[in-house]
């Protein structure tokens, strides 16, 4: 695999992503975030390319991570090259289930997601609290509920209001008060995520969750395009298929293990 770099190749990589449909979804996300962040205004991109110039398996590679995207099995061996070359650099390596040599990453941690797509929706029958499109001022509110899921607190208030001007919010009533939200965390092309699925801990198994889920997902289907949900625990399972979603894959990052703190 090598650098992407010039106007054609890059045009051929975004053809090969958009193709790609839900496969291609986080890596194309990744792509986006970073030329419209605060990152170096063209991303490491690394490709298999063609005899015909078509762009075959693609490499994100910004400092100390990599994230594979291989379809074709005989393009494999080439991407397992790059990435033992690069091994002893990358503290995480993301990709799908089948297309990473997990042997290549022994010493490395392992974590999988789901991945479901809803074709259609199935709403329960039963009453779901009020969900709606997130408005000025819930961020507070969104700050507040995030702040018991590890893994998307944030140090303040403004800055969820920045996120949420740039991915899509719904947020959930019971009683008067906040309690849920989802939000369109991943875009790319035709295909959103819904993520950040999350109900504060006095209000759950009240239909927070499954309310959000709707809502985002029904506005998903009423812009055109194809609603993704990924998600670690099996546990959540029933909620997401008895909504619609069904399983088309799994995502797999693996992650160098922090080294251990010193002996007391």
């Amino acid at each position: 695999m090598r650098p992407l770099l010039g106007t054609e190749e890059r045009e051929a990589a975004a053809r090969f992503l958009l193709a790609q449909g839900w496969a291609g979804l986080h890596l194309g996300d990744s792509l986006v975030r970073w030329e419209d962040g605060p990152n170096a205004p063209r991303p490491p991109l690394l490709g298999l390319v063609g005899g015909a110039g078509e762009v075959r398996a693609l490499a994100f590679a910004p400092p100390g991570r990599l994230q594979l995207l291989v379809p074709l099995a005989a393009d494999r061996e080439a991407a397992m090259e790059l990435l033992e070359r690069r091994k002893a650099d990358l503290e995480r390596v993301v990709g799908l289930e089948g297309q990473l040599a997990s042997r290549v990453l022994d010493d490395f941690e392992r974590f999988e997601s789901e991945i479901t797509v809803a074709a259609c929706l199935r709403p329960p029958s039963r009453p779901l609290p009020v969900a709606r499109r997130a408005r000025p001022g819930d961020e507070v509110d969104v700050h507040r509920i995030y702040s018991h899921v590890s893994w998307m607190k944030m140090d303040t208030p403004g800055a969820w209001e920045e996120r949420m001007a740039r991915e899509p919010t719904w947020v959930v009533e019971v009683d008067g008060r906040l309690v849920g939200v989802a939000r369109w965390s991943r875009r790319y092309g035709r295909v959103v995520e819904v993520g950040g699925v999350a109900t504060a801990p006095e209000a759950r198994r009240r239909g927070a969750a499954t309310a959000g889920v709707l809502a985002a997902t029904a506005a998903a289907f009423a812009a055109g395009l194809t609603p993704v949900l990924c998600f670690g625990d099996e546990g959540l399972a029933p909620l997401y298929l008895g909504l619609g979603f069904e399983r088309v894959g799994r995502r797999v990052m693996f992650r160098r293990p922090s080294p251990p703190g010193p002996s007391l």
